[in-house]
């Protein structure tokens, strides 16, 4: 696992993530509708929160390769400014669109009571709240459930670049795991920090570092384990923050994952590879979009046999992703690329100048 090859693991690990969470969405649906399964199904409960910590921990460790790609392509250039304008044109246009679409149509996705989907009434203020990513900032409701995780990303992202500089060059683990140590017992009186402002993004700094601390173990010799055994590793790992679902257990098992996941041998088997591949590839667009889909066959469409509404689920959850991954995500990641290519040039050019 390094900077310069795709890794199977890591696009297993992003498709189980998403999974996770559109199960979880299904899940709450139905059993809230249906109250028998609620104690066969209460483990399940946190499962989706869980994915969103997959999320976390892996977007860091794949963004840190990331900076490194750009570092060792453009060492002598500026690093924080293109990684941010490229992250933004990452996630800003989809997110956009999306809030842009639930507030123009007023679809009921922004929570589910009592087994329906209902919007949640925002005026101008909180909706710009939603284009900008900082609901957590304003303690403003998302115009739909997903998009809370999001500005935690984007607020990670300051602080990526620094991360970076900081582990560069450097073999040893232990910088990563005093940071991680400190925020944690940071994190441990976050209540009484809340009293002067401090953001609850601090609460999931330990959850992204450990997804720098995977990166910096990838520097150094790993187990080798075969690959065979990571799956049924993340289901252990997965089922020990469901026995426990706090914040603390979090850190646990986030810290956990950022060890194990440079510990295994690529996954091999073609079909797992290339399934994996293909959900990951447009897994942002079904982690924004599946909350619709589910609300388009479980809700708009209450007269149509129960096995037409899961086709209608299976078309939509397939067909916007993709579509929208197509016609927006990735135009709009080449025109992020080009913006920051162009600061680049245009340091290189100052450079020249001064020279």
């Amino acid at each position: 696992m390094d900077a310069l090859t795709d890794s199977p693991n890591l696009n297993f690990l992003r498709a189980i993530a998403v999974l996770f969470v559109t199960g979880f969405h299904l899940q709450l649906l139905f059993e809230q509708r249906h109250s028998p399964y609620v104690t066969k199904l209460g483990l399940l409960h946190s499962i989706g929160h869980w994915g969103v910590l997959i999320f976390f921990v892996h977007t860091s460790l794949v963004l840190m390769f990331s900076l490194e790609r750009q570092h060792l392509r453009f060492a002598e250039g500026p690093t924080y400014l293109p990684f941010l304008t490229r992250r933004a044109f990452r996630v800003l246009p989809l997110s956009i669109f999306i809030v842009l679409l639930v507030t123009a149509l007023r679809l009921p996705v922004g929570q589910i009571v009592a087994g329906r989907l209902e919007s949640v009434h925002l005026h101008w203020p909180g909706i710009l709240e939603n284009f900008l990513l900082v609901q957590n900032l304003s303690h403003t409701d998302s115009v739909i459930v997903p998009l809370w995780s999001l500005p935690y990303e984007m607020q990670m992202y300051l602080f990526l670049p620094f991360l970076f500089l900081l582990v560069w060059r450097v073999r040893s683990v232990w910088p990563i795991l005093l940071l991680w140590i400190m925020t944690v017992l940071i994190d441990l009186h976050h209540g009484g920090l809340e009293r002067y402002g401090v953001p609850d993004f601090i609460i999931y700094i330990p959850c992204f570092l450990s997804g720098v601390l995977a990166y910096q173990l990838t520097k150094v010799r790993a187990m080798k384990l075969p690959a065979l055994l990571w799956p049924p590793t993340l289901v252990i790992l997965t089922y020990a923050y469901l026995k426990r679902p706090d914040i603390e257990n979090a850190w646990l098992c986030c810290i956990l994952l950022g060890f194990l996941i440079p510990q295994f041998r690529e996954i091999s088997n073609r079909l797992i590879c290339g399934a994996s591949k293909l959900v990951a590839r447009y897994s942002y667009g079904i982690y924004l979009t599946h909350f619709i889909c589910i609300w388009l066959a479980f809700q708009a469409f209450t007269n149509i046999p129960a096995w037409s509404r899961w086709v209608i689920f299976g078309i939509t959850g397939t067909a916007f992703p993709v579509a929208l991954y197509h016609l927006l995500e990735r135009p709009m990641m080449s025109v992020g690329q080009k913006v920051a290519n162009a600061l680049r040039e245009r340091f290189e050019h100052r450079v020249r100048v001064a020279v």
